[in-house]
């Protein structure tokens, strides 16, 4: 059985070099191209172990992949949704800090290929998107506060992660993304019972943490999903591209993996 063509995206920044890592260590699929917004040096490839005859440009990468794996920034997706069209490759995406324009583009995109998207690539969290869904549903009279914490060189806030957490919980209960409150301090106001309060930390070098805080008159419940390295988003990753590789074109979430 051959093995699947990947390329990455983002090769130099953090996720990057644990993409590498996992794909290394993954028997089903080789790395033929990585790239970045700057040109990768001989040096850099020996130093994360890399064929020096590998890919190292976006085009290149992409025409050489069967699917590549985008972990950089929302604006870079209007370039990678046009290559991989061209090329015919499948696109895992991790990025978070998406708006509705991405997400159209991405799924307008799936009409042409394959993409799988998810703003955590992490099976504990994917599951306890499930846990959370199943407590709201029980809880619904409770008050909901999600709070995340993350390593200080995060851009965006809240996280992706977050916000699915927010939205599979409002889904639940019959809310929606109107009821989420991001900045009390300009909303001098009481509490509405229907608010689904969300609250960011930056700081050190926190790989993850999410945590549901239902608020009861006399009991509170907490539950909470905290990442202990990194490896657990990038060793998702690659498994979500063994398993987009065997599918049809089409939009795909992590809740489609789970199912198969």
């Amino acid at each position: 059985m051959s093995k699947i063509k990947i390329a990455i995206a983002g090769v130099l920044g953090r996720m990057g070099n644990n993409l590498v890592l996992s794909a290394q260590s993954n028997e089903f699929v080789e790395i033929v191209g990585v790239f970045d917004k700057s040109p990768i040096s001989p040096e850099q490839l020996s130093s994360l172990n890399l064929n020096s005859e590998i890919a190292t440009t976006s085009d290149a990468s992409f025409d050489l992949a069967d699917i590549v794996i985008d972990f950089t920034s929302p604006s870079s997706l209007f370039m990678f949704t046009e290559s991989a069209v061209a090329h015919k490759a499948g696109l895992v995406v991790g990025t978070t800090g998406l708006e509705e324009k991405h997400f159209q583009l991405l799924k307008q995109t799936s009409t042409a290929t394959k993409v799988f998207y998810a703003p955590n690539m992490s099976l504990g969290v994917n599951s306890f998107l499930q846990i959370a869904r199943g407590a709201a549903g029980k809880l619904k009279d409770f008050d909901i506060e999600i709070i995340e914490s993350h390593h200080k060189h995060k851009v965006d806030a809240p996280s992706g992660t977050a916000i699915k957490l927010g939205e599979e919980i409002a889904d639940e209960i019959g809310r929606s993304s109107k009821d989420f409150v991001f900045d009390r301090q300009q909303q001098v106001k009481k509490r509405k019972k229907t608010d689904i309060g969300f609250s960011s930390i930056r700081g050190g070098n926190i790989s993850g943490e999410h945590r549901i805080i239902f608020h009861g008159e006399n009991e509170d419940i907490e539950i909470t999903h905290r990442a202990l390295n990194r490896r657990i988003f990038s060793d998702g990753a690659i498994n979500a591209a063994v398993w987009l590789n065997s599918q049809n074109n089409g939009y795909f979430i992590y809740k489609d993996l789970l199912k198969s």
